[in-house]
């Protein structure tokens, strides 16, 4: 059965405080949204309902592509969509990892569209609709990802420096590893992703741990190969935003938690949102604090001149 949402501690102190004054059930509930929006206590944490703009029509158009790793060929699926209109704009690239393919990834984060700027899906090798082996992240991945930014950065319509690139699950950490040895993006979101991988092995539960045995051999150097955390470089310019749940028992929050830190102490803008009654799959709950991450980074404010 599922669990109630985690519930803010200032709203259980003020139903107590209610009952005991016998306060009247609406007055109450005025009073409550009056000081959480006062107080400014809504934040990522919680389940907000931000006024997202309305996704339009999307006119999808494939974003393929072939790369070759290790002496394989890989077939890379993307898909692109793009608001109306001939001025340059900014552009993010999801590296879509276990969610369906790249064109339902596209049309699902369609009201990104409507903020105004391109988004490009591509799906790493071995998930979606993209050519095999996965290699659990590896090499492939990171090149793929990295072509996908050429790619991008070679059309006329986009605005090169204001780049962002969002993975999610095994998306994150290709994301992670391309932030480590690519300085284009500006912006790099992170969701779910396990950051550490020596520290998440002998944690991992056992469905992980087949998982990775599929894919690749986890010795030593493979694992390191795979850590974000080791090739951090020692300076980083960047704003990085990290999602994660504290109930995803596939990867534990703590991973974000250390990536946050060695961020920070690099000179990484870095924000956290660390959801209460998160599991591995966040859905919308990522919706508002990810729009004002790419307003914010993306849209600067125009300087009067």
């Amino acid at each position: 059965m599922r669990e109630p949402p985690a519930t803010p501690r200032i709203v259980t102190a003020a139903a107590s405080l209610g009952a005991c004054l016998k306060v009247r059930r609406k007055a109450l509930t005025a009073v409550l949204l009056a000081v959480i929006f006062a107080a400014g206590i809504i934040g990522c944490h919680d389940d907000q309902k931000m006024a997202a703009p309305l996704a339009p029509k999307l006119n999808v158009q494939p974003f393929n592509f072939q790369i070759s790793s290790g002496g394989d060929d890989y077939q890379i699926e993307g898909a692109i969509a793009g608001p109306p209109g001939q001025s340059r704009r900014p552009a993010l690239l999801v590296l879509n990892g276990d969610r369906g393919n790249a064109r339902e990834c596209v049309t699902r984060n369609g009201s990104l569209v409507a903020m105004g700027l391109d988004v490009a899906c591509i799906s790493l090798p071995g998930y979606g609709k993209s050519s095999g082996p996965s290699r659990f992240v590896g090499p492939p991945s990171v090149l793929a990802a990295r072509h996908g930014l050429d790619l991008l950065t070679a059309r006329p319509d986009i605005t090169p420096n204001r780049l962002a690139v969002w993975g999610q699950g095994d998306g994150a950490v290709a994301a992670g590893l391309l932030m480590d040895s690519d300085a284009r993006p500006s912006a790099v979101i992170l969701q779910s992703g396990a950051y550490d991988m020596l520290k998440l092995w002998p944690e991992a539960q056992l469905r992980t741990k087949l998982s990775i045995l599929r894919q690749v051999w986890p010795s030593k150097r493979a694992l390191q190969e795979r850590s974000v955390v080791d090739h951090l470089p020692g300076k980083l310019d960047c704003s990085v935003l990290i999602l994660h749940g504290e109930r995803d028992h596939r990867v534990p929050v703590k991973q974000a938690e250390q990536l946050a830190a060695a961020l920070s102490k690099r000179g990484a803008h870095v924000q956290t949102c660390y959801f209460p009654d998160g599991a591995h799959d966040l859905g919308a709950k990522v919706d508002p604090p990810l729009r004002k991450f790419l307003r914010d980074n993306l849209f600067p404010p125009s300087t009067a001149s």
